[in-house]
């Protein structure tokens, strides 16, 4: 359960006491984490599989650039990734601790999304570095 701080009962009032719900430190970032893998295994392939539709500009013979649906596939492909990975860690797990009827740690939560995100571009912007992709 989650922890919990009682505030000093008043006595002028009638009305129940009410807990301060504080947030579970452990399956705040348990959950964040298994959210961020899970979005990976949905984001890779699908940015793989826009990235295949890729084709370069190409010019013809009368100096005019052709313009195709796979010329857009790169930025396509990073948008769509993008935008499934930050699903999967600012929304995921608000939406799954809700149906758990757990709440997660408020200080925690958005940092470790922040930081999980900002550590696998860095490493995905080294690893391409290495490679020679970039």
């Amino acid at each position: 359960m989650p922890d919990t701080e009682l505030p000093p009962a008043d006595p002028s009032t009638d009305s129940p006491v009410v807990p301060l719900l504080r947030g579970e430190r452990r399956y705040t970032l348990l959950l964040t984490v298994a959210c961020l893998i899970g979005g990976l295994v949905v984001a890779i392939p699908a940015g793989a599989a826009i990235y295949s539709l890729n084709q370069p500009l190409t010019v013809s013979s009368t100096n005019e650039v052709t313009w195709t649906f796979g010329a857009f596939a790169f930025p396509l492909a990073l948008f769509v990734s993008g935008g499934v990975l930050a699903a999967s860690v600012f929304i995921l797990p608000l939406r799954i601790a809700r149906r758990a009827g757990r709440v997660l740690d408020p200080a925690l939560w958005p940092a470790i999304g922040v930081y999980s995100l900002t550590a696998l571009l860095v490493f995905a912007f080294i690893a391409g570095i290495a490679l020679r992709i970039i």
